[in-house]
């Protein structure tokens, strides 16, 4: 009995095709990109394709190795690798359910079926978000998802390139860095952080998922990256000193104003805010002047650690928007000198060498002056001793006569 009904089976494949199906998973507003792989024998030739959508037309294509968009699905037939590639974009509720990838060898034969079905995943999608960036600082995009149920998927970062999103890091990187761009683990996703923003890095990118095995990836959340120039100055204060400087702000900024240090405005430490009601905080302080659009900041009593990368900004009032900056302040430090320790300037070594100088001169002076008074005295004791010897002799002979 099985075995007749595995032979009925049988003749029923070959009756409408082979027939195969996977699971996609997705969410509104992202995008989806899974694989079809040819349904028979790797060797098989077809010359054209079909994919047959749930609620829409289907898309006919004989188009080889080329990408092909239709509305929101881009087709590859990609015939060295034996699969057709397919990505819907802008994912809408109309577009889950299920699909089927059909291939044909002739134009009038039966299709060969690998059937797809796509579910929604509500809980994996974010919020768009548009990030501003500025050149030659640092910015970091943060990729979040719910719980622990996606932490044994593959997680990516790509960034949009028309037809497909391209890869630049993902969870299975090694390293997790490429020079430019790093991805870092955390307990609920992964952010990925830019050094030394150029205008190459403005654009969109996408965060995104893949199962460990599966021939599929989505994507779960869209990030636009715009590149800005920035108003920087710096300063150079004298340890101990207090340091004061202005931060001018476009008209129509937020009313709640911060500071923060750090190179990465998008992650940088809170000093201090307009929204605090005491904006006069241990050395730091700030006064926000609305008829002149300025904000000044007084550090008082700088530090060596306060060496470092300052940003005057302001809050975002919308969510899918990142904070606005409009200064940045590069500040290093001088060190206080001391007379027994600090380095001797240009003026300060002539100064010694002079002291040193002159008292060479006199140790000089005062060896030349002692040896011509031991020479004059030894001379004196000389004659002294001559002038008695002839006095003795004369003695002699005067008692001799």
């Amino acid at each position: 009995m099985n075995k007749m009904k595995n032979f009925l089976l049988l003749i029923l494949s070959l009756m409408t095709g082979c027939v195969a199906s996977s699971e996609v998973r997705g969410c509104i507003g992202g995008w989806v990109e899974f694989s079809c792989t040819y349904p028979k024998e790797r060797n098989t030739e077809y010359q054209s394709i079909e994919v047959e959508r749930p609620k829409k037309p289907n898309i006919v294509s004989s188009e080889k190795n080329v990408w092909e968009n239709k509305d929101r699905i881009s087709l590859f037939h990609d015939t060295k690798n034996k699969r057709l590639r397919v990505i819907i974009r802008e994912l809408t509720d109309e577009d889950f359910g299920k699909y089927k990838c059909k291939f044909f060898q002739r134009q009038d034969s039966r299709s060969d079926t690998k059937k797809i079905k796509l579910d929604k995943e509500d809980d994996i999608c974010q919020r768009p978000f548009n990030q501003t960036v500025y050149r030659n600082a640092k910015t970091t995009i943060t990729c979040d998802y719910p719980g622990n149920k996606y932490s044994s998927s593959v997680k990516f970062f790509c960034k949009d390139k028309g037809s497909t999103c391209e890869d630049i890091l993902s969870t299975n990187s090694s390293p997790l860095t490429n020079g430019t761009f790093t991805l870092t683990n955390t307990n609920r996703g992964f952010n990925v952080s830019i050094s030394n923003v150029s205008s190459q890095d403005d654009g969109v990118y996408w965060c995104g998922l893949k199962p460990q095995e599966g021939s599929y990836r989505a994507a779960t959340r869209r990030i636009q990256l715009e590149v800005q120039d920035i108003t920087t100055s710096s300063r150079s204060p004298t340890v101990g000193q207090d340091l004061t400087y202005w931060c001018k702000y476009p008209n129509g900024a937020n009313i709640k104003k911060f500071i923060c240090k750090g190179e990465d405005p998008s992650v940088c430490q809170r000093l201090v805010s307009t929204a605090q009601r005491n904006m006069n905080i241990g050395r730091f302080s700030m006064e926000d002047d609305t008829t002149k659009a300025n904000i000044t900041v007084t550090i008082r009593n700088m530090r060596l650690d306060d060496t470092g990368t300052y940003w005057c900004g302001a809050d975002s009032t919308d969510p899918g928007h990142s904070d606005e900056f409009f200064h940045k302040l590069l500040i290093t430090q001088k060190e206080t000198r001391s007379t027994t320790s600090a380095p001797a300037d240009g003026h300060t070594r002539v100064v010694i060498t002079v002291i040193v100088s002159v008292a060479v001169m006199l140790l000089l002076f005062v060896i030349i002056r002692d040896h011509f008074s031991l020479s004059t005295n030894f001379f004196h004791r000389q004659k002294t001793q001559e002038m008695e010897q002839q006095a003795n002799t004369s003695e002699r002979t005067t008692v001799g006569l």
